[in-house]
């Protein structure tokens, strides 16, 4: 590896000198902003004489393909924005709608930097982009007619066009300031450098390359150009397209901001063979796209990811991807799937009825799948009871709503106003419900066409009052939003405050309405309190039906011994520690206390600096005395001035380490305990 000082301008220059931005980088995606502050830089030379502008650092690694060619490592996005720019200038020249000193600087620069004459036309570029930017770059050397308008590389294109007839610098100035732009030229040597380190030691601040830009990179860029081109187009690409490109999202388990390192470190654990890696990532892509457009071309399958997509549940895409990936493997059948998948929408939509935290999902989706399977095998049993067993058993947070907790939803929550995504999900699975005569509820809410009324409306008439009663004011704060005081209809307006039986009898009113949901009204007469407790009754007897508590008779051998992590909201009181892992080192411990301070002198040997703080402001901060900079009495000594007090309950302890990750800005999922669950008495 060599590194110099060098204008950038001089890249370009040269015989037989082109530069080869490889597939494996992202399309050029410089913005407006980034190009006016170019522009800005340049005149500022001019206008206030200085020598140079350092503009970063170029990373070239010559090719093995052809003499004089050069990939870019990094720096593409500056190589091609000033190519761009000295492309407005030849062509504004050549147009004659600016003029320079020189009259042979358009052919000058053309020559020099942007073409080489003596090339096939294939190859006659200086600047070779990823393959769409390369079509939109090559059409910016024809007439406007041809040029490809939706691509970011002809709107910065433009504005330099733009911003040079501004005249703001004349050409020549404009040319003076672009060779002023210097860079430190990082100069790869092939089979000798390594290309992929130096890129993660430049980008290690990880603000500008996705999660899936620095995967693509790590499994194209040591590889030979016409390996890096094929593996693109054979899986890459395709991938990209299969995940609409988010292909950071795929599969997430780990923080999206780990995504990589978690793949690197799963590549170089198991020497994985590139392609197959590929391979396998194109095949969790596939699924990933049948999941999104619910097309997997079985009706029922669909008609549940469908449903699971409207309630844009992408938080249990770490169990649907596995799930249907071993379905297409044949190792579980069809109605173990279907039954599945029901069982997930049942508890994610029990759980929003609830008013159940969502921040727990991650946690249970992450890892379901692989507590299923590792059940299944130890029993030798089916999956679908296994997954029932699990998911009935969550606790505290996590648990699955049971009947009662259900049903009482039904007279609590306020549904006109829930989540609008949860919202559509249930008028259209009560309307619908399991019929194959399907009204297209989602997208005509979404659209405006059907909207939700008030049967008893929101602003009482004297005539709805005289209907409900002295008791009107109660009747009607408690039920004007919920579910029994509410459907789906295409005349909203014509309904307004109008009394029932008005509301019943008009034209497209209750007794001509075509949804299913509203059948009920038909057979009323009035609307009082004892028609709005018959509804949710009948409500409730169909909500059973379309979301039943699953059954299982599966019952695990031994479960004494379980994991847990140290964010779950489960409750460690009475449990037996047996070892924890923390960063993906397992220990052997005897007790919570030896846990505690093990952990705590492990934060000491990352960084020991917050430690002290937390001593310093301790009395302000609620720590109380956990910490201590002096020795005293049942303290355990960490180091000089750090001692832990372990006379705690175990909810303390966690408590603390809870908040010492959150200074520390540890995932607390990085502390996995293995308990036994068996209560006893002495918890330390």
């Amino acid at each position: 590896m060599k590194g110099s000082e060098k204008r950038l301008i001089s890249l370009y220059d040269g015989s037989n000198v082109r530069m080869i931005i490889p597939v494996y980088q992202r399309n050029y995606d410089w913005t407006r902003d980034n190009c006016r502050q170019l522009f800005d830089d340049l005149v500022s030379l001019i206008k206030n004489n200085r020598q140079n502008h350092f503009f970063g650092s170029v990373v070239e690694m010559g090719t093995q393909e052809g003499i004089g060619e050069v990939s870019i490592i990094d720096g593409q996005q500056r190589i091609t924005t000033v190519y761009l720019l000295m492309l407005a200038l030849v062509k504004l020249l050549e147009e004659e709608k600016i003029t320079s000193a020189d009259p042979q600087l358009a052919r000058r620069i053309r020559v020099s930097y942007l073409e080489d004459e003596f090339q096939p036309e294939d190859k006659k570029l200086r600047l070779k982009p990823v393959k769409n930017d390369e079509m939109a770059l090559k059409r910016l050397f024809k007439d406007e007619k041809d040029y490809l308008l939706s691509s970011n590389l002809t709107n910065n294109f433009r504005y330099f066009y733009e911003r040079i007839l501004d005249q703001e610098l004349t050409a020549d100035e404009l040319f003076k300031a672009i060779q002023k732009l210097m860079i430190i030229d990082i100069s790869l040597k092939q089979g000798e450098d390594d290309a992929q380190l130096i890129f993660e030691s430049l980008n290690s601040t990880g603000l500008d390359l996705t999660e899936a830009d620095k995967v693509r990179n790590y499994v194209l860029m040591n590889q030979p150009v016409k390996v890096q081109e094929s593996l693109y187009e054979n899986y890459w690409n395709k991938i990209e397209v299969n995940t609409n490109y988010e292909v950071s999202n795929l599969k997430r388990v780990p923080k999206i901001q780990k995504v990589y390192l978690e793949f690197k470190k799963y590549s170089e654990k198991n020497d994985s063979d590139i392609e197959e890696l590929l391979s396998d990532l194109e095949r969790y892509s596939e699924i990933n796209r049948d999941i999104s457009n619910a097309s997997t071309g079985e009706r029922e399958v669909d008609e549940v990811l469908h449903r699971l997509n409207i309630l844009d549940m992408r938080v249990i895409k770490p169990f649907l991807l596995p799930l249907i990936n071993y379905w297409k493997l044949n190792k579980i059948d069809f109605k173990a799937l279907i039954g599945s998948l029901k069982v997930v929408e049942t508890f994610i939509f029990r759980r929003t009825m609830c008013s159940f935290p969502t921040n727990a999902l991650n946690k249970i989706f992450a890892t379901l799948f692989s507590e299923t399977i590792k059940l299944t095998n130890q029993g030798n049993t089916e999956f679908l009871p296994v997954l029932s067993y699990i998911l009935i058993n969550k606790a505290d947070s996590s648990r699955y709503p049971k009947d009662s907790e259900f049903l009482k939803s039904f007279d609590d929550k306020d549904i006109y106003d829930m989540n609008k995504n949860a919202r559509k999900y249930l008028f259209d699975r009560l309307e619908n419900q399991d019929s194959r005569e399907h009204v297209n509820v989602v997208d005509n809410m979404q659209d405006g066409n059907y909207t939700i009324e008030h049967i008893m409306p929101q602003t009482l008439s004297d005539s709805w009052k005289n209907t409900l009663g002295s008791d009107y004011k109660r009747i009607y704060t408690q039920w004007i939003n919920k579910l029994a005081n509410l459907i789906l209809t295409a005349y909203n307006s014509k309904y307004s405050n109008r009394s029932f039986i008005e509301k019943k009898h008009i034209d497209n009113g209750f007794d001509q309405s075509g949804f299913r949901l509203n059948d009920f009204l038909k057979n009323c007469n009035q609307r009082t309190e004892k028609e709005l407790l018959a509804r949710n009754d009948y409500l409730k007897e169909l909500a059973l039906k379309l979301w039943p508590y699953p059954e299982t008779n599966f019952q695990p051998k031994q479960r004494e011994k379980v994991s847990r992590t140290l964010d779950e909201d489960y409750d460690f009181a009475g449990t037996k520690i047996v070892s924890y892992t923390f960063k993906g080192t397992p220990y052997q411990v005897k007790s919570w206390i030896e846990m505690y301070v093990n952990v705590i002198e492990a934060l000491y040997e990352i960084d020991p600096t917050p430690l002290y703080k937390v001593i310093a402001m301790h009395a302000t901060k609620g720590w109380k005395c956990y910490l201590s900079g002096t020795e005293k009495n049942e303290f355990t000594k960490v180091a000089d001035d750090l001692y832990v007090y372990g006379r705690t309950n175990t909810w303390n302890k966690l408590n603390v380490l809870n908040k010492l990750f959150q200074i520390y800005g540890i995932d607390p999922a990085e502390l996995v305990f293995e308990i036994n669950e068996k209560k006893i008495r002495n918890n330390n």
